[in-house]
């Protein structure tokens, strides 16, 4: 409500003074992936990770992660491992090629 009335003030005032307004670009939405055996929905948090990272660094953390420890997760779509870590809820795992996935209950 806050964001819509700050905009709309913004517009009037720009069109008020004959200034063109321009938005920034949305930001990338998370992607669903899919559910892990865990329970958990798995979302891979940028456009540098691929949902099936995301889905295999959701199986790794919950094998061998579990804490906030670097583990090891192999990458079905480069044929490579790389090392993620997670917080300590293990709601937010980052690393590889600046990989972010997202792991929801």
């Amino acid at each position: 409500m806050i964001k819509q009335v700050l905009e709309v003030s913004a517009v009037s005032f720009a069109m008020a003074v004959g200034t063109t307004v321009t938005t920034a670009p949305a930001a990338l939405a998370d992607t669903y992936c899919g559910q892990a055996s865990s329970g958990a929905s798995v979302y891979a948090g940028n456009s540098d990770t691929s949902c099936e990272f995301a889905m295999s660094t959701a199986e790794a953390y919950w094998n061998y992660g579990k804490g906030s420890n670097p583990f090891s997760v192999y990458s079905p779509v480069t044929g490579q491992a790389y090392t993620m870590t997670c917080t300590v809820a293990g709601s937010v795992c980052q690393g590889g090629n600046n990989a972010v996935v997202y792991l929801r209950r």
